[in-house]
């Protein structure tokens, strides 16, 4: 996958967004070294979207957790303070 800087990236959005709509190349986008973005043909976004709206709960949120350095640590403090908690009543209890 190609990569623009933003600045470069503005400098040349019509020519990138030509490539991506024409030649369906993908693009990402980097800001201070880091990916932040990509551009890809609306085919691909809409066919990705298709299936990410298939999905539900705690799996919708798994990339936007993914510099989370210790997910298993993450996951028991979730639990833990679940368990801990007294502001909710347990059904069927």
């Amino acid at each position: 996958m190609e990569s623009y800087n933003l600045t470069e990236a503005k400098a040349k959005l019509s020519s990138i967004i030509s490539r991506v709509a024409f030649a369906k190349v993908k693009i990402a986008i980097k800001r201070k070294g880091r990916n932040v973005a990509v551009l890809l043909p609306y085919e691909d976004y809409m066919a990705k979207s298709s299936q990410r709206d298939q999905c539900e709960g705690l799996l919708l949120a798994k990339n936007a957790l993914a510099d989370l350095e210790d997910m298993d640590q993450f996951i028991e403090d979730i639990y833990k303070a679940r368990e801990e908690s007294t502001e909710r009543s347990i059904l069927g209890i």
